[in-house]
């Protein structure tokens, strides 16, 4: 949610955020039944305006439920894009740790020293809990970057071969997965996306109340668990928006996997 008390709410925990989500919904709810109250019609054509103020509400409540389904797709789309990233990134580090085994000299061991604590960098940027964490294991990571690629300037120097160069190409694609991988936790669902869904639930949540108010009944039971629904489909699209935030991160096993295997090979 683009609001900036959300995004304050969201520094607090889902939950908060949850609160507040359900919260302004029941305030629209409330607010169009008293309003629906108020412009109550007559005995007499009751029936056709209620019957109207329900043809138009049950579009809105469509039309919200396809936004809903939008966001959720963009929340789920970027969600496994970083699933996959850390996939590939892993596999992109164990390959290069295995080509700085095929190196002479010095430089060999190394690198394999270099990218072993370059994969706990990137571990630690992948479970990092708060964007806070961020900063210092980018810095990590971009410092050791630079060492590592010195030592492949040097080697490349000094031995130009297919060896040399497939060391090279591993390096590459280790440091292009880190900066993909940083991109994508920071791809979150567009903001005017979120504001659309959150405006359009206000009104609709809005004209549902409205229409309970022409009627003259509440239906307590069953709008809180609408309002319920729609705060957690809502906090779901967060969650999966979110990478640092919530419940649903990123499974870091693959990275995990690489890291024991420098010991065993």
């Amino acid at each position: 949610m683009p609001l900036p008390l959300f995004h304050d709410l969201l520094g607090l925990g889902l939950a908060a955020a949850a609160f507040f989500l359900f919260l302004s919904l029941s305030l629209a709810m409330e607010a169009g039944y008293l309003v629906g109250r108020r412009r109550a019609p007559s005995d007499a054509n009751k029936g056709e305006g209620a019957s109207d103020v329900s043809t138009v509400t049950a579009g809105m409540l469509g039309l919200l439920a396809f936004t809903l389904s939008l966001s959720i797709g963009f929340a789920q789309n970027r969600y496994e894009v970083r699933r996959s990233l850390v996939l590939s990134e892993a596999n992109a580090i164990g390959t290069a740790w295995l080509r700085t085994k095929l190196i002479d000299g010095y430089e060999g061991p190394l690198m394999a020293a270099k990218i072993e604590d370059y994969a706990k960098a990137r571990f630690a940027f992948t479970i990092a809990e708060s964007n806070a964490d961020v900063a210092p294991l980018v810095a990590r990571t971009d410092a050791l970057q630079g060492e590592i690629w010195g030592s492949a300037q040097a080697v490349a120097h000094r031995a130009p071969n297919a060896v040399t160069t497939a060391l090279v190409n591993a390096l590459n694609d280790m440091f292009d997965a880190s900066t993909s991988q940083r991109f994508a936790y920071q791809s979150n669902v567009p903001e005017e996306l979120m504001l659309a869904l959150y405006l359009g639930a206000l009104l609709t949540i809005g004209a549902l109340g409205y229409q309970f108010g022409l009627s003259g009944k509440r239906r307590l039971v069953l709008t809180s668990l609408l309002l319920l629904m729609w705060s957690g489909g809502m906090m779901l699209i967060v969650d999966l928006s979110e990478p640092r935030i919530g419940h649903i991160r990123v499974d870091s096993q693959p990275l995990a996997w690489t890291i024991q295997g420098f010991g065993q090979k």
